[in-house]
Formats: structure tokens, sequence, C-alpha cells
């Protein structure tokens, strides 16, 4: 590894030593590469945030909607409960016997 390592400083200062050009040609790309990456993270980052914006509405927007409709059905299930009283202790008590009878297995 340290042959490798001197072989690449050793090449690199030859091609230095025949065109000085290169070597600040080269620090230009650099400083260009670390500017691409800079950009690059910050436009991940805003993508990042507009795609959890967007989770975030999308789950607020679910959640709205399952409370309504749990409000709908609560209603509705009083509602026939207050309607048909009898059924609805028949019902609930046949319920009762079929879990008692699952459990107890």
């Amino acid at each position: 590894m340290a042959t490798a390592k001197s072989t690449a400083a050793s090449r690199k200062k030859v091609v230095a030593m025949k065109d000085p050009d290169i070597s600040s040609q080269i620090e230009i790309l650099r400083a260009d590469i670390a500017t691409l990456a800079g950009t690059i993270k910050s436009q991940a980052k805003a993508t990042a945030n507009e795609k959890v914006a967007t989770a975030k509405k999308v789950a607020a927007e679910t959640t709205d909607t399952a409370k309504v409709k749990y409000d709908e059905l609560t209603s509705s299930a009083e509602t026939q409960i207050r309607e048909n009283p009898l059924t609805s202790v028949a019902i609930a008590v046949g319920v009762g016997l079929l879990l008692g009878a699952l459990t107890r297995r």
C-alpha cells in the first residue's frame, strides 16, 4: 500500500513539473466536484423534506376521514340499538356465548 501511495504522489509531482497548469486544473475540478456534491446533498434534503410533508398531509387526511367514518358508524349503531333493544341484547348474548365457547377450548 505504501508503494502505491508513494507512486501516486511521485506521479503527481512529475505531472506538476511537466505542466503546472494541470495541477491548477485538478484543484479546480476538485472544488467543482465538492460544490456539485454539496448541491446534490441540498437537493436530496429538499426532496426528502417535500416527501415527508406530503406523507404527513396524507396521514392527517386519512386520520380525519377515519374519525368521521367512526363517528358515523357509532351514531348508526346507537340508533339501531335504540330502535331495536331486544334484538341488540340477543345479538350481544349470542356473541358472548360464541366467544365463551371459543375461549374455553
